[in-house]
């Protein structure tokens, strides 16, 4: 029985014992600080080159990228959003994942937004022939133009051609010698008749037409005297832009829009010979507003008196009848 005691008594002892260390070391556990998470590095947007860029291009969204930086590296004046940079000139080489900053970005001049073999053409025009002044950069538009044709017969002579003040079949002036005889010119046909010879001009005696002549002209720049219309790139964020698009008119946000002086247009060069021919002939003309994105060719007839009638259906006068023998 003695010995059966005494190891109940060392069992005992160790139990404890453990009892006291299991004890010790849950309250050292308590005691010791709670691991803590790291904390984040901040990191802010900065717009980059997204590939190779040489001196004088206009930005687009497909050269620039946006990349998370540290704020301690990025310099004062450093783009955070494409909107900033894009439509802007970059004034000195950018090589791809550098960094852009504002300073070294131009507004573009006119020359920078002309593709290559075009040119920059200024046309005058009103509040009625610009569309109310509504239209804006990088618009298409048609060129239409009125006037009145004349048609003046000439006739072959010797040793020269001379106009003939006459109409239809009508006798030339006896001054104008006739072709030798034997030949097939027998008779001269009413000017604009097949065959004929006429000079073409545009006097207020002869008749209206209209008929469009340029199409697909693209608007680089619309100027209201002294005014650039539109928004200078860069000026505004898209988030600004949108908000304004949104937002219902008051008579706060209303605006009265500047009167149109000049539409600057881009052009080939046989279309600036044209319309540099209309405007030194001081002829009239109407600008027609394309829709965002249609650049297809249209093929017209144009109009005169005559079509008018028959194609639109204009009514023309009855004849009248008179009374008329013996009374």
């Amino acid at each position: 029985m003695l010995r059966g005691g005494r190891l109940y008594l060392v069992t005992g002892l160790v139990l404890a014992g453990l009892a006291l260390i299991l004890a010790f070391v849950a309250l050292q556990q308590q005691r010791a600080p709670a691991p803590t998470e790291p904390t984040a590095t901040p990191v802010v947007p900065v717009v980059v080159a997204a590939r190779d860029i040489r001196a004088g291009t206009v930005l687009t969204l497909d050269d620039v990228q946006v990349i998370d930086a540290d704020p301690s590296s990025v310099a004062p004046g450093t783009a955070r959003q494409p909107d900033q940079v894009v439509g802007l000139v970059v004034a000195g080489d950018l090589v791809v994942g550098q960094r852009i900053l504002m300073a070294n970005l131009i507004v573009p001049s006119v020359s920078n937004l002309l593709q290559p073999g075009k040119r920059a053409v200024a046309i005058p025009v009103d509040r009625i022939n610009a569309v109310g002044g509504l239209i804006q950069p990088n618009d298409l538009i048609d060129l239409v133009y009125a006037g009145r044709v004349n048609l003046v017969r000439v006739l072959p002579t010797e040793p020269i051609e001379m106009p003939d003040g006459g109409q239809g079949f009508s006798p030339p002036p006896e001054s104008v010698t006739l072709l030798p005889p034997g030949t097939k010119a027998t008779s001269y046909p009413y000017a604009g008749a097949p065959g004929s010879r006429v000079i073409i001009t545009d006097t207020g005696e002869g008749q209206p037409v209209a008929k469009i002549v340029l199409q697909n002209l693209r608007v680089l720049q619309v100027i209201a005297g002294t005014t650039v219309v539109g928004a200078t790139p860069g000026e505004r964020s898209q988030a600004e832009i949108s908000a304004t698009a949104s937002a219902t008119p008051t008579a706060e946000t209303e605006t009265t829009l500047p009167p149109v002086d000049l539409l600057v247009v881009e052009a080939d060069p046989k279309q600036a010979e044209l319309i540099t021919f209309l405007l030194d002939q001081n002829v009239r003309y109407q600008v027609l507003l394309r829709a965002r994105g249609d650049t297809t060719e249209v093929t017209t007839d144009g109009v005169t008196y005559d079509r008018l009638v028959t194609d639109f259906g204009l009514p023309v006068p009855a004849p009248v009848e008179v009374g008329g023998g013996p009374q």
